[in-house]
């Protein structure tokens, strides 16, 4: 099995790398079901979650919380940084965590991996461009050590409906796939990873959302329409909860990440104050 696959099997998703230049700017971290592990090379991270604030030199995050938007992260120049996409059952493993005590503000890496350091050091000495292989091989190395998922099933399957459905799938149709009633989901989900279908699927919307956006499209009325709200207030609404911030205000803070990538962003108007 080529390396690709074999991750996806794992639960390891998305591994990226960069090193911001310029002054520090905020960066908040996209809505996503799923659990990241962002390792700073340089510089400790410092990580913003609600009226918190740390440094850290490797934050693990687990999934959002109704009540508190997304973590923000601090970007530093000479800050080479390695961000990694986890599934829960993946995260649950290598951590051996219960994923309903693990927040987006996330918990210390290093006194959770112990051997998150060398690996640290290892990726330091390589060039940018093999930083990606290198730590998708050392997590699946752990990940074959590390013992069984402690995670319901029905709690990940639900989540991968939800978000392969976009969040547009109602509750009923996602208990009725995954074999359980409304209720039960809503308790299962709780219990495993701490938050239930409802909010879930409003994470799995905006996500999808801010996909949409990266795409360019004629305005956030467009996008609200095809990513099912209700209109574009609603869209500026899970904003505002979900992310602290506007869609207007999020375009321009990661508008100087895109580097030079030529995208057509939405029009502003007056419904996103």
């Amino acid at each position: 099995m080529e390396l690709s696959q074999a991750c996806v099997a794992a639960g390891i998703g998305a591994v990226a790398v960069s090193e911001h230049t310029g002054p520090p700017r905020l960066h908040r971290a996209l809505p996503l079901l799923s659990c990241r592990l962002v390792v700073s090379l340089g510089t400790p991270i410092e990580v913003r979650y609600g009226d918190q604030a740390r440094r850290v030199q490797a934050v693990v995050t687990g999934m959002m919380r109704p009540g508190t938007g997304t973590p923000a992260l601090t970007l530093r120049p000479q800050q080479p940084m390695v961000y990694v996409e986890l599934s829960p059952a993946a995260t649950q493993r290598l951590t051996g965590v219960p994923l309903g005590e693990v927040d987006a503000g996330g918990l210390d890496a290093n006194d959770l991996l112990p051997w998150l350091g060398r690996v640290s050091e290892e990726l330091a000495d390589l060039p940018a461009g093999e930083r990606v292989t290198l730590m998708r091989r050392r997590l699946l190395d752990h990940l074959a050590r590390a013992g069984r998922p402690d995670v319901s099933p029905y709690a990940v399957e639900a989540l991968r409906v939800i978000r392969v459905g976009d969040g547009r799938i109602p509750v009923e149709d996602v208990a009725r796939q995954v074999h359980l009633s409304p209720r039960r989901l809503r308790q299962v989900m709780g219990s495993a990873v701490g938050i239930g279908p409802k909010f879930a699927s409003r994470v799995a919307r905006l996500a999808a959302t801010l996909r949409r956006a990266g795409e360019g499209a004629g305005s956030w009325a467009d996008i609200a329409a095809e990513c099912a709200y209700h209109d574009q207030s609603h869209l500026v609404r899970d904003f505002q909860d979900l992310m602290r911030t506007t869609p207007s205000a999020w375009l321009a803070e990661e508008g100087r990440n895109l580097q030079g990538e030529s995208r057509t962003l939405p029009r502003r108007s007056s419904h996103d104050q």
